[in-house]
């Protein structure tokens, strides 16, 4: 194999390790910027899901306090006059439910006994509360409001306890229950994710009494799906190892059937702080595997152009500035050493550089070989 082949081979290999590099580091940096992207996107959702839980306990305690407040309401509370409370509220509280995902709305007597729910006019009158209600026993107690997420007799609920007081003192509390519906509404809406939440079934069991337990399949590692948007979309994803581990907020991906899912965990914590269960939001990340494919097959097809424009391009200039040149000086040289007249090498002796010499000494043997010539011819004449 001539140098020329073997120029054009090594040009050939330079142009595709070039190449090979730059579609790596390419790719890499696509697939970075997809990769901060997913955990951007679990990230946002996670805080989103916080902040919502957050924005709902500040409504309950604005209802809770709005109540409490009312001269009308503390004159009936203080009669204990169911009728005329109900007659007050009723009609405001209906709105409220329909429109606004409170679910539950209740009057307690010191130390934690039932009153009047408003929801549910004739039942648990004088119903003691104190064994799972601690909200209402601390509320009552010290005369302070509390506020967070308790389980009671129809589940779990985002609550604010508020004492009602007068002139006279302490009459008792009232509490406002909003459901996780919001929530789970309000970030399937701006994230896109299907989300749940999911209590521990054997707070659930012994508490919410009035409520149905669900079907043994929405219970998972023991905790048990009390809402959901989308129960079909969070089954496959859900198993007792991610229920184990919710400590604290975590974020991570799972490959399944081949496709990528986002998860993002929030744990539930009740008004003490204390973990009762876990939010579960769910997402098809296909839409970046998508991406990742077409990242790749766009770094691996410009590869392909630039192996083809990078070898044609060294090709060109290798041929003009070496190969060319080098292919006149060895014919030259062939010729002046089988003493043939050789090859004008005016526009290579020209060039400052080694080509340049190389043409001059040519020139140069060439004058000599020429000079050595006619003084042979003219001896023997």
């Amino acid at each position: 194999m001539n140098i020329k082949w073997k120029s054009q081979l090594l040009l050939f290999m330079v142009a595709i390790t070039t190449s090979v590099v730059s579609a790596y580091s390419g790719f890499g940096a696509s697939n970075a910027m997809i990769e901060s992207a997913k955990k951007r996107e679990l990230n946002t959702t996670a805080t989103l899901i916080q902040s919502n839980i957050n924005e709902q306990i500040n409504k309950a305690s604005a209802r809770a306090s709005l109540v409490s407040s009312l001269p009308s309401i503390k004159q009936a509370f203080r009669a204990k006059d169911r009728d005329a409370i109900a007659a007050r509220l009723l009609p405001a509280m209906i709105v409220q439910r329909d429109q606004f995902g409170v679910r539950e709305g209740q009057f307690i007597l010191p130390p934690a006994s039932s009153f009047l729910r408003i929801y549910a006019l004739k039942d648990g009158h004088g119903e003691d509360l104190s064994g799972f209600r601690q909200m209402v026993l601390v509320a009552n107690r010290t005369g302070e409001p509390q506020r967070g997420m308790e389980i009671g007799r129809r589940g779990l609920s985002i609550r604010a306890v508020y004492p009602v007081k007068d002139d006279d003192g302490l009459i008792g509390s009232f509490e406002i229950g909003l459901s996780f519906s919001s929530v789970l509404t309000q970030t399937k809406t701006n994230t896109g994710f299907d989300v749940g939440v999911f209590i521990d079934d054997k707070l659930m069991t012994e508490v919410a009494q009035l409520i149905p337990r669900p079907d043994n399949e929405r219970i998972v590692g023991g905790y048990q799906a009390v809402e959901v948007t989308d129960w079909t979309a969070l089954k496959p994803l859900l198993s007792p190892a991610i229920f184990a581990k919710v400590r604290d907020v975590s974020t991570e991906l799972i490959t399944l059937n081949g496709n990528d899912y986002g998860l993002v965990l929030v744990p539930v914590l009740d008004y003490k702080g204390e973990r009762i269960g876990a939010v579960v939001a769910v997402r098809d990340f296909s839409e970046f595997q998508i991406q990742q494919r077409w990242a790749l097959t766009g770094n691996v097809a410009m590869a392909g152009l630039q192996i083809v424009l990078l070898t044609g391009a060294l090709l060109i200039v290798v041929n003009a500035m070496l190969l060319k040149p080098f292919e006149a000086i060895a014919n030259a040289s062939k010729d002046l050493a089988e003493g043939k007249p050789s090859a004008d090498l005016e526009d290579l002796a020209v060039r400052k550089d080694e080509i340049g010499d190389m043409a001059r000494s040519l020139q140069t043997l060439q004058a000599s070989d020429n000079n050595r010539n006619g003084f042979k011819e003219s001896q023997n004449a």
